[in-house]
């Protein structure tokens, strides 16, 4: 209780008072030797924050070398009251008290019974023996001779951090004054007093821990308490037990299912590679197997590969043939190209003015249309495209002056011209003069007709086809920024009279067919022939014409890439007044399924053009009479997925 000051108070205060001096105060006042673990440095930097708040800020007119005059503090005795009840008889040694500590530091107050009840432990900390001379205390208050007890024994547990010694009635410094002097501070707290023993006395427990229960009875009580719908008192060891027996009862039912369900295939694989193994090792050492081997192994061989290819069915109909522009020159045909989220088709509506319209593939519906002048002459072809995100028609015109004769879109990328120059195949960018010679052109053979190209789609190339004289001639350039000739052209020779050719590319095939017939009074036929990319093409094949159209005649053959060298085929049959559309499915092998009727009865149609996408959508879209003009109808297919 003595009279503390620091820099910045204006009075003096008592130990006891002081948060940082508490602890040590009490134990030092009872001859206790405090046994705490320092705080954890959060709690001390939340204590500093406090204590920081809770002190009064200096006086700036305090010095710091005279502090005030310090008050008298006398020690002086407990209160009666703080003390228990004495016993009816207190035996000879009854002088021998235990003192009642109280205060805000000390936590629970103890009020201990005389020396008959002094327990054989005495309390500590956290389990640390207690001092010799403690001990002997304790072993002289229980020795007969001395008076003491000989039952079961009491324990008082102090606030975890001190031990009493033996002795006098220690003075409470917050009792009243018994002289009027002094402090008149009273404890906090109302004082508790503990005289029952405690069930956990042990004359051998000199630690101060209590005995600990074995973890089964613990479990017990806790099945016991859920039983009786009450919550555990060990939640996290029933929860490790319950875990632990889910895992258990996963693990036995795994086995169950590995035993019925027989080996797996990987133990199955591995027991097959080690027979295999064996085997060879057999055979490449030519010795005898060793004297525990008891069966042969006969591994049979394995069978052949299949091939895996899917077989991809053909193209069939999706729905009536539908109108899809009022008009259209005959001339400038159709041409048709897939694009994203449809079938976009280009046309020219007059010699002049070009039409690109994209097609909705299921219902035909115009989603699109954007209109073009051609600006150098009449519009021989209009190539429909997706220039970015807008839609455009680009017409090819036979413009005066033009380096490039007979110049023609390629719908590459970038785009690309292919045109006639200098007795030469040349190709060229998009709209320049600047070009390249692909294929030279013998002298004598008329002029490049009918020029046509697309691009290749298993590589960057490109494959062309064009009409000269009464020849189809073929050809592929390969290049992604420059074109380079692949092998050199191949010829086919007409049967006389030679039409436009049509040219497609799917995987490494190109497929180009044609209208030709012997003189005026035949009837039109139409020829394919197929070439690899830089290869030579092959015979000229004759196509039959399917049963079920109108026959007689076919001429004005499309082609449509369906990707795997196989190929959509379009053609217009029919006598002179009277023509329809079909198409039919090409395979490697040529002519696949049932054909296909596009245009619808009694309408007049021909010059079709033909597009699918990957989607396996596509469009047919051809020229059809309506009076004395033209319109463009289409008719949707559905084709196996690419």
């Amino acid at each position: 209780n003595p009279p503390v000051w620091r820099p910045g108070w204006k009075n003096w205060q008592p130990a006891h008072e002081v948060p940082e001096l508490t602890t040590s105060a009490l134990s030092a006042a009872n001859g206790v030797v405090p046994n705490i673990p320092p705080p954890p440095l959060a709690m001390l930097a939340v204590q500093h924050e406090y204590e920081a708040k809770s002190i009064a800020p200096r006086d700036p007119s305090m010095s710091d070398d005279e502090p005030p005059p310090p008050p008298a503090f006398v020690p002086v005795p407990p209160k009666s009251g703080s003390l228990a009840p004495p016993p009816p008889a207190a035996p000879p040694h009854s002088s021998q008290n235990i003192p009642t500590v109280t205060g805000e530091a000390a936590g629970p107050i103890l009020a201990a019974a005389p020396p008959p009840h002094i327990g054989s432990s005495l309390p500590t900390t956290i389990g640390i023996p207690p001092p010799p001379e403690l001990q002997a205390m304790v072993d002289r208050a229980k020795a007969p001779a001395h008076g003491g007890p000989t039952g079961k024994d009491m324990i008082e547990e102090v606030s975890g951090s001190m031990l009493l010694e033996e002795g006098g009635p220690v003075p409470n410094p917050f009792g009243p004054p018994a002289n009027g002097q002094g402090p008149a501070n009273l404890p906090p707290t109302d004082p508790t007093v503990n005289d029952s023993p405690s069930p956990r006395d042990s004359l051998g427990d000199f630690a101060g821990l209590p005995p600990r229960r074995p973890g089964l009875s613990l479990i017990l009580d806790d099945l016991k308490e859920i039983k009786s719908g009450r919550p555990p008192r060990n939640k996290l060891l029933v929860g490790v037990l319950a875990f632990v027996a889910l895992m258990v009862v996963i693990m036995i039912v795994a086995g169950i299912v590995s035993i019925f369900s027989g080996p797996s295939d990987k133990s199955a694989k591995d027991k097959d590679k080690s027979k295999t193994t064996a085997s060879s090792s057999v055979a490449l050492t030519g010795s005898a197997p060793p004297a525990t081997t008891t069966a042969k192994l006969d591994i049979p061989p394995p069978p052949p590969k299949e091939d895996l290819k899917p077989a991809l069915g053909d193209c069939t109909g999706a729905g009536d043939a539908k109108s899809v522009a009022p008009k259209v020159v005959i001339a400038s045909g159709i041409e048709a190209l897939p694009v994203a989220g449809g079938i976009a088709i280009g046309f020219a509506s007059t010699p002049r003015e070009a039409v690109a319209a994209s097609l909705d593939p299921t219902s035909l519906a115009s989603t699109n249309t954007v209109r073009a002048k051609s600006l150098f002459g009449d519009a021989r072809r209009v190539t429909p495209m997706m220039l970015g995100a807008r839609l455009s028609a680009l017409a090819d015109a036979d413009r005066k002056g033009d380096k490039l004769v007979s110049r023609r879109t390629v719908t590459t990328a970038p785009l690309v011209d292919v045109g006639v120059a200098d007795a030469s195949i040349v190709w060229a960018p998009h709209g320049r003069d600047s070009y390249a010679k692909l294929f030279a052109l013998e002298s004598g053979e008329g002029p490049v007709e009918a020029l046509r190209a697309v691009p290749l789609s298993g590589q960057k190339g490109i494959a062309l086809a064009f009409r000269r004289g009464t020849s189809i001639f073929i050809g592929t350039a390969t290049g992604e920024n420059v074109l380079t000739a692949e092998g050199s052209l191949s010829s086919i020779a007409g049967l006389g009279q030679v039409g436009s050719p049509a040219i497609a590319a799917s995987g490494d095939t190109v497929l180009v067919a044609w209208a030709d017939r012997a003189s005026a009074s035949d009837s039109w036929s139409i020829r394919y022939t197929k070439l690899k990319v830089g290869g030579t093409a092959s015979e000229a094949t004759s196509f039959t014409i399917p049963d079920g159209g109108l026959g007689g005649q076919a001429m004005s053959p499309a082609i449509a890439a369906l990707g795997g060298g196989r190929f959509l085929f379009a053609w217009t049959e029919g006598p002179v007044q009277n023509h329809q559309v079909r198409a039919i499915t090409f395979s490697a092998d040529g002519p696949s399924g049932s054909p296909i009727s596009i245009s619808g009865n009694g309408v007049n149609a021909g010059q079709p053009a033909a597009a699918v996408g990957a989607d396996g959508r596509g469009v047919v879209a051809f020229v059809a009479a309506k009076g004395k003009a033209y319109e463009v109808q289409a008719s949707a297919v559905s084709c196996p997925k690419q």
